[in-house]
């Protein structure tokens, strides 16, 4: 076991024991119970992770007067950087591309509500003096990850980023009408007339899975039109790992309630179908299997999250999170924005330093250049 201690918060790694997950669980769920996290770092996720991963994966305690304060799991990997191997940290994550399609957003140390700073600080000193590793991965995460404390010895590079949108949910918003006054009026419009050429409101229907079993079936009817609609960027749902993740999530899972697979569909056809997650109050929506024809003014996709945004305001729910990914539609229905990120956290070595002094050049460059033109 590996220690390393930042003012009084002690960091040990260790190695996952299956003999030992019931503890881990409680010691997990403990902390939830008082972490600003999201579903991507709830033992719902994290433990279908692991058993996906058969385990291979080292756990990070943090310790504070010998109580614990902050969990995370790390996988090592090495991967070929300016000619050199470069042995990796990854946070929840294994770095290797085909298994990190399950795409956790939201990603961090789990840590009460208000010491995230301090515990990833704490998490990033012992990967700085108690191992050999020369990159330390955290995300997506929420932009102000890189707001933590980091020692001098240490680069932090921003390797990924996009815009994530998402929109507070109002009980009024039960009635459909409430929800698109909101909008612009070019959305509104669309909504409008899309919903009546599908022949209104009381006749779409947004039907939750009741089962596992439902659920798994109604997500392979998804994957389907997922698979037509993302055939040049290859579809999750063309990738094994990902297939085989989500379908022991849901059969983990389904039953403890923070999973919903929707579908979306009227008299006469599918709409679309939904794939979210439930936590806390909040609804991420993860991913969709949008039924397109080339009737351009039926919009099921706006369609379908206008209906789903509607049927979880009217359960109580607080949020509605599109999560990141640039989208036209997301834009239009959300209400808030952020940034999210992929942050190297890096030793300052010679490859390292010469490349972030490229970065900065080349940014400085474009910047002149902008300014001129």
């Amino acid at each position: 076991m590996e220690q390393s201690r930042h003012g009084k918060l002690v960091v040990n790694q260790s190695k996952i024991k299956k003999d030992s997950l019931a503890t881990l669980q409680a010691d997990w769920q403990r902390l939830e119970k008082i972490a600003n996290g999201s579903v991507f770092t709830s033992w719902y996720w994290i433990s279908t992770w692991l058993k996906n991963i058969d385990y291979k994966a080292k756990l990070l305690t943090v310790t504070f007067n010998q109580e614990i304060v902050g969990l995370a799991l790390v996988v090592e990997r090495s991967e070929n950087k300016y000619g050199n191997s470069i042995k990796q940290l990854w946070l929840n994550r294994t770095g290797d591309q085909v298994k990190d399609q399950i795409w956790n957003e939201y990603n961090d140390v789990l840590c009460a509500q208000g010491t995230e700073h301090a515990i990833r600080a704490a998490i990033i000193d012992f990967f700085e003096q108690q191992t050999d590793a020369e990159e330390f991965i955290i995300g997506a995460s929420d932009e102000t990850i890189q707001q933590t404390p980091i020692s001098p010895n240490v680069l932090v590079h921003t390797s990924w980023a996009t815009v994530s949108y998402s929109k507070t949910l109002k009980p009024e918003y039960n009635d459909l009408n409430q929800f698109l006054s909101e909008l612009s009026v070019n959305s509104r419009q669309q909504i409008k007339r899309a919903v009546k050429l599908y022949g209104g409101v009381d006749n779409i229907h947004v039907i939750p899975a009741q089962t596992a079993d439902e659920a798994i079936a109604l997500l392979n009817e998804a994957g389907e039109l997922h698979k037509q609609r993302w055939k040049q960027r290859q579809s999750g749902f063309e990738n094994p790992h990902f297939v085989s993740f989500h379908h022991q999530l849901i059969r983990d899972h389904f039953d403890n309630g923070c999973i919903d697979v929707l579908k979306i569909k009227n008299d006469r056809r599918v709409i679309a179908y939904l794939y979210n997650f439930k936590f806390k109050g909040n609804v991420y929506f993860y991913l969709s299997g949008i039924e397109y024809c080339d009737n351009n003014k039926l919009k099921p996709g706006l369609v379908a999250h206008s209906l789903a945004i509607s049927y979880y305001a009217n359960l109580g729910f607080k949020k509605y999170d599109f999560m990141g990914g640039e989208g036209r539609y997301k834009n239009s229905l959300s209400d808030e924005q952020s940034r999210m990120i992929i942050s190297n956290f890096r030793r300052r070595n010679l490859p390292f330093t010469l490349s972030n002094l490229l970065r900065r050049a080349k940014a400085l460059y474009s910047h002149k250049n902008a300014n001129a033109s």
